[in-house]
């Protein structure tokens, strides 16, 4: 007899498959049993807000995470970063339309001629405290995601899950962490900051691979095809009682962008299937 693989915790996050639009990815994924998705904005804003809000609905799909943040990097004044906060105050509303727990912030680079980084997480740090009122208000968490260093020149200052869980302990209960392995699998610290991030900061977590010959800034691997150990990891949100959704979330234009989006569902489905559900009996 054939087990059912539990994939109730997990969601296809649509950068994973970005020749489908927004209707496409809904109706695609739910026709491989897949009813998680991970919404990303310029999908959204091309169906609609209020469409892709219906949509889901109709078809029974949950939201694990709106994608993207606006950056902060449009100037290193007061009013490029008020510029940065207002736009983001918009993303969270969508976010709450589409019943989305958090926003995945990728809070940006620094300003074009910049050389301060340290000056810039400072002013980021000052934007998400001033950002935390309003997704209080709208029940949509700021999901701080660290990015890889090689990120910090051209997109996000924020590089380890240390400095991600010290902003959520500054700024509080607005704020959470969105763990990515391919982001964070070379940090020492990941299994130790993953157990004081605990279950309830953890709002998300991205499954893919790193490969040892990575060619670009968005070759990573399916998961499998790298060196990530995904059991050891998976092992670690058991001890701390991890709950929430596992995202596919693959950027990869040399490979899985290339192919048939069902095929790259189908074999997502099989390699994360593992790691994201009940432990099969």
């Amino acid at each position: 007899m054939t087990q059912q693989l539990d994939l109730s915790r997990f969601a296809i996050n649509q950068i994973t498959t970005p020749s489908w639009s927004m209707p496409q990815a809904i109706d695609g994924y739910a026709r491989q049993g897949v009813s998680g998705i991970a919404v990303w904005r310029n999908f959204m804003d091309d169906y609609g807000v209020g469409q892709t809000a219906r949509h889901l609905k109709d078809a029974d799909m949950w939201v694990a995470s709106l994608c993207t943040s606006a950056w902060f990097n449009d100037a290193a004044s007061a009013g490029g970063i008020a510029n940065g906060i207002e736009a983001n105050r918009k993303i969270l509303d969508q976010a709450a339309q589409i019943g989305a727990p958090c926003v995945v912030m990728v809070v940006g680079a620094m300003p074009d001629g910049e050389k301060d980084i340290a000056a810039h997480r400072a002013r980021i740090r000052d934007a998400l405290a001033e950002l935390a009122p309003h997704a209080r208000q709208v029940g949509v968490k700021l999901g701080l995601e660290p990015l890889h260093p090689m990120y910090a020149g051209s997109r996000s200052v924020l590089n380890r899950i240390k400095d991600a869980n010290d902003l959520c302990d500054l700024l509080g209960d607005d704020t959470s962490m969105v763990a990515d392995t391919y982001h964070c699998w070379w940090d020492p610290d990941f299994e130790a900051e993953l157990r004081r991030t605990g279950k309830q900061r953890l709002s998300t977590f991205h499954l893919c691979d790193w490969l040892a010959e990575t060619r670009n800034l968005r070759d990573r691997g399916m998961v499998g095809d790298g060196v990530i150990d995904f059991a050891r990891l998976r092992s670690v949100l058991d001890d701390i009682g991890y709950d929430g959704p596992f995202e596919l979330e693959l950027f990869s234009e040399l490979d899985w962008w290339k192919r048939d989006p069902e095929e790259t569902v189908r074999i997502g489905i099989e390699r994360c299937a593992p790691f994201v559900g009940a432990r099969l009996r």
